[in-house]
């Protein structure tokens, strides 16, 4: 044997010993392996509706709800909630739902496929219809309009005008959805049909602010009456506490239709 294969052989032997080393310490105690932050980590037995939420609300599936239930005789305004999931605790979603209980609406529950804002948008704010048709619908958020890309992807979503605030929270941007509905609401001939709002206020999983901004929605449903309002969850709170995360359904957001 040739010195250069001895080497090889040596060098072929350590590599060996190195790699069935290291896998024994790293499925040992001795070595413990970073995991992925906690919000990325998946989703365990959390999928299962408990009976009483079964007989209580009607569930919905992948199906587009501004789809079932947009109307072409008015504005429909769809409206994603930002971190709004099913709690386990069934009296806590009571309370949310309460906030609209002057108002004639229903309840629903919507499967959501995945925990990302983007997927909700896509999922959900697509305007039906004709994809040649103009693109007259006008979408609000009072963010950057480079988080999660916005800029390139609401526009193929149907809303042609997109407005964007810089750090504005929910009250400034439920009041620019009253003034844009007044607006239309008084031209006969505004070709706006279809009315989108990502909501951000309660992103972190605070229900005190999940409360204010479903609030402010239910102020400015109240005060027009004439638009058909459809309301749901983003998907349930994932940035905020891991214990608020491990609070709620993993693919189950609310849903109220006006």
């Amino acid at each position: 044997m040739t010195s250069l294969h001895k080497i090889s052989l040596a060098v072929f032997l350590v590599l060996f010993v190195f790699a069935v080393t290291f896998s024994y310490l790293t499925k040992s105690q001795f070595i413990k392996m970073p995991e992925k932050p906690w919000h990325m980590q998946p989703f365990i037995d959390e999928d299962s509706l408990t009976e009483e939420y079964i007989s209580k609300y009607e569930q919905f599936d992948s199906r587009k709800l501004i789809g079932l239930f947009a109307d072409s005789s008015r504005v429909t305004v769809a409206i994603l909630v930002d971190a709004w999931g099913v709690p386990f605790d069934e009296s806590l979603l009571a309370k949310d739902f309460e906030i609209f209980k002057d108002l004639p609406h229903k309840d629903f529950l919507r499967r959501r496929l995945a925990n990302r804002t983007r997927h909700a948008e896509f999922a959900e704010l697509r305007i039906p219809g004709d994809s040649t048709r103009p693109h007259d619908g006008v979408y609000l958020f009072g963010g950057d309009s480079l988080e999660y890309g916005r800029n390139l992807y609401i526009d193929s979503l149907g809303y042609g005008v997109r407005v964007f605030c810089q750090k504005c929270p929910d009250s400034v941007m439920a009041a620019t959805l009253d003034s844009l509905l007044t607006a239309v609401a008084g031209d006969s001939a505004s070709p706006v049909k279809n009315v989108a709002w990502t909501t951000q206020d309660s992103r972190d999983g605070d229900r005190a602010k999940l409360h204010a901004t479903l609030r402010l929605i239910a102020d400015v449903a109240r005060r027009h009456p004439e638009a058909r309002f459809i309301v749901q969850g983003t998907h349930r709170p994932i940035l905020g506490d891991p214990k608020i995360r491990r609070e709620s359904f993993a693919h189950w957001v609310p849903a109220v239709i006006f």
